[in-house]
């Protein structure tokens, strides 16, 4: 057995309290092999590609482990290397121009105001920079030549990464991992032969300056410098940015060490231990004078003392509190003991160049099921999060923490009209809160940056940022007006503040962050206008993320008086900030402003499609991005409700029915709002499109663009399929997919300060388990039937499938 006996304990404690609390149900698997198997992801040969790699992170770091026998590559990252340097977008200029934009727009002259807005009210520059590379950790081992028994795993639960396989007579272990607690990389290498074990260590990357290496220090010192190709997503800068530092340290135990101008090789060890860190000179978005080699070194002297099993039992300890709060455990365990890429295989319509490799895989005839494999790409989505967003890293961009790109897609930056939003969503319900924490940061320097977009461009007070953000904090509009003149970013972020409160009933976090969520309300309170047509209060111009539609003149179109989804936005924010300022005994009278400004929106319209209407017009939608914008309202936010809005609810199904997602993070918000609109039957429908086609690379990882946020959103749906509380009850299994029949969840968190275990059988209830943290009355419904319970704090009410007490 490979896990630590405090792993095994916690595990058999929950097993065994779970189950004689739910006594006289039955498991469709045995609940410890669930948990043994239920997290763990394996392959029969190295990674050739990068979205065949295992991705390990801690926040700080992040780093994509290959597992070569010859030649080992592990990519890194640091949350804080991004090109270019401290920068103020805001154009001095652009409120100039706000005027005249208004009147365009009211004029109905659309694509004149859009040319305005593009020439005139973009940041300056009109684009930002992008997530960079570290560079690569090579490992060159000797003596590798005819391998057998060949297993690479990661296991999410511990956040390890094992490598093993034979030589011979000889078995090479290594295990790769990336400690929060301690802020290193740990690479472990042994074997069951003495003295087997001879290997290099180098490093190498696109901004390297000088490489230094000892007997038992490596270290890559390097400088941001601008490129000579050309990215319209990505401005261009003149001259270099900030300095970084890679250091490694190796223990070896037995052999001699020796140093070259690039390698510290080791030759002959019995056991090699690698410990690596990164740092560069970012202080904060203003300042990059830090020290990077003199943080290295402290960490680095931190650990020294501490030995290789001490900084494992550290990691694992702080790794799998986080991961082991959720197991989900649903079809065929067995087929764990068959590749992952294996099994993905076997689930493809059609070939797949990424498995063509599997000759032994037949993916000729139809797409089997593998419900059991879902769940770990539902586990996936978790993993991602607990490695890529820690309190003191920078939160999880488009591509989590792990980019191999100098000119990565989209910049790899922070895109808030959906991407940073969707990388949040799993944080609360899957039982993840501490790692919302780092959004919650960039949110406290956003509504600074904001602060000043709004005057310079605006007049008004309070904060904004628009559809893009950077780590030097970019909030003016960038791109073009068509992507990016949309003032409804920030406010779209505050809704994770709320959701945080709400699932935490934490007083004191909504005092500190209440500002921010009402900075944001105050600026779109100042920027609303009355429309002259309608009387309703309108934001005067913005968009439909990534849609356009054509005019009453044919002419195709993108900015428009408050298209639905701001409309959405702001029947979230408000009442959010209302109910907070009721909670915290403060701002009675902003509260009034709020309760105004709502009874003057714009309804929610059903178009002549039959579809929620996009735009304050029933205006012909142009072909769509990638966005379903308007379907914000059901998900995730809540303005409309299945039970409470059920022609608003059929309008939005709907829509949903003649625009089925075309892979990526849109699929992922499919599966959502179908589990909103309480149909299993699509949830499984989509879900078998996900695995049945080429949406997923190898390691489980969204292959489209190498963006993570499909990954977190495919989470979140999930967790949306099995457990809801928005609309004031909790809502056991109001999605199941239909593929789904016999399993158990436990662990995932309700609105409220709740956490929730389930069991079902034949696609129903058999039993639940709901814990309080904070007490109250709480009401539960599954299918028609509904119940109420008081609870106190800490305690725990058993259900049967009838919503009784046991």
């Amino acid at each position: 057995m490979d896990k630590l006996q405090a792993i095994w304990l916690s595990r058999l404690i929950t097993t065994a309290f779970f189950s004689i609390s739910l006594s006289g149900m039955c498991w469709s698997q045995s609940s410890l092999n669930a948990a043994e198997d239920s997290m763990v992801i394996w392959y029969r040969k190295p990674a050739e590609k990068w979205l065949e790699a295992l991705p390990i992170g801690n926040g700080y770091m992040g780093a994509m482990v290959f597992g070569g026998t010859a030649q080992e590559r592990i990519a890194l990252n640091e949350s804080t290397f991004w090109s270019g340097r401290p920068h103020d977008y805001n154009d001095s200029n652009a409120i100039n121009y706000l005027a005249q934009i208004r009147q365009l727009i009211v004029d109905e002259k659309f694509q004149d105001a859009e040319k305005m807005v593009d020439a005139h009210f973009l940041g300056i520059p009109a684009a930002q920079q992008a997530y960079q590379p570290i560079g690569d950790l090579s490992l060159l081992f000797d003596g590798m030549d005819k391998v057998e028994d060949y297993r690479r795993e990661l296991d999410m639960e511990t956040g390890i990464v094992k490598i093993k396989y034979r030589v011979g007579k000889v078995t090479f272990s290594r295990e790769v991992f990336m400690s929060y607690p301690d802020h290193v990389m740990v690479v472990h290498v042994t074997a069951n032969k003495p003295g087997s074990i001879s290997v290099g260590a180098k490093f190498s990357g696109p901004y390297v300056d000088k490489i230094t290496v000892t007997p038992v220090k490596l270290i890559m010192d390097g400088t941001w410098k601008p490129g000579n190709k050309k990215n319209w997503l990505i401005a261009s800068v003149t001259g270099p940015g900030m300095h970084f530092q890679s250091a490694l340290q190796a223990r070896a135990d037995g052999g001699k060490t020796t140093a070259t101008d690039s390698t510290l090789n080791i030759n002959g060890a019995n056991e090699v231990t690698f410990i690596v860190t990164i740092a560069t000179s970012y202080v904060n978005y203003k300042n990059i004078d830090g020290d990077p080699a003199a943080k290295c070194a402290k960490i680095l002297d931190a650990v020294s003392a501490k030995s290789y099993a001490s900084l494992r039992q550290r990691h694992i300890t702080d790794f799998s509190s986080l991961m082991g709060r959720v197991h989900l455990n649903v079809g065929d365990n067995s087929l764990n003991s068959r590749p992952t890429d294996e099994r993905l295989a076997a689930m493809r319509r059609s070939p797949d160049k990424d498995y063509a490799a599997l000759a032994s895989v037949d993916t000729s005839h139809s797409a089997g099921s593998d419900p059991n494999l879902e769940a770990l790409t539902f586990q996936f989505g978790r993993y991602l999060l607990a490695s890529s967003s820690r309190a003191g890293g920078q939160p999880a961009n488009l591509q989590g923490i792990w980019d191999e790109e100098v000119y990565p897609n989209w910049g790899s930056k922070y895109t808030i009209n959906i991407n940073l939003e969707m990388n949040y969503w799993p944080a609360e319900v899957c039982n993840l809160s501490e790692c919302h924490q780092p959004l919650f940061d960039l949110l406290t320097d956003l509504s600074i940056s904001g602060t000043e977009t709004a005057r310079k461009y605006y007049n008004h007070g309070g904060w904004v940022a628009h559809h893009n953000s950077d780590l030097w904090l970019g909030t003016a509009p960038v791109d073009a007006a068509r992507f990016g003149m949309w003032p409804m970013g920030g406010a779209w972020l505050c809704q994770d503040l709320w959701e945080h409160y709400a699932f935490t009933r934490d007083r004191s976090f909504l005092r500190k962050y209440y500002p921010i969520m009402r900075g944001a309300a105050q600026f779109l309170h100042e920027l609303m206008v009355v429309d002259p047509k309608h009387g309703w209060l309108v934001t005067p111009f913005s968009m439909s993320p990534e849609h356009g539609y054509y005019d009453s003149s044919g002419k195709l179109s993108f900015l428009s008086p408050s298209p639905t989804m701001d409309i959405g936005i702001i029947r979230e924010l408000f009442p959010h900030c209302i109910a907070a300022g009721k909670e915290l005994g403060i701002d009675e009278d902003f509260r009034k402003e709020l309760e105004t400004d709502l009874a003057k929106l714009p309804p929610y319209q059903i178009g002549s499609s039959g579809y929620l209407q996009e735009w304050i017009k029933d205006w012909t939608q142009a072909p769509a991005g990638h966005n379903v914008s308007p379907l914000f309202t059901f998900y995730p936010g809540r303005s409309i409700r299945l039970h409470r809005d059920p022609q608003l609810a059929e309008a939005i199904r709907k829509w949903m029915d003649a625009h089925p997602a075309p892979g990526g993070f849109p699929m992922s918000w499919d599966i959502a709002v179908w589990s909103r609109l309480e149909r299993g039957d699509k949830v499984a429908e989509v879900i078998n499109k996900l695995f049945s086609n080429t949406y997923l690379g190898p390691n489980l990882h969204n292959k489209r663009s190498n963006q993570s946020d499909a990954n977190f959103g495919f989470t979140a749906a999930i967790a949306e399929s099995l457990i809801q509380s928005h609309d004031d009850e909790i809502s056991l299994l109001p999605a199941l997919s239909a593929d789904w029949q016999n399993g158990s969840v436990s662990g995932l968190r309700a609105r409220g300060g709740y956490e929730v275990s389930m069991r079902w059988k034949d696609g129903k209830l058999q039993s639940a388990q709901i814990h309080s943290t904070n007490g109250n009355v709480f009401k539960v419904r599954y299918l028609d039937k509904t119940a109420k319970f008081p609870i106190k704090p800490g305690s725990t009410i058993n259900l049967d499938r009838n919503l009784m007490a046991m």
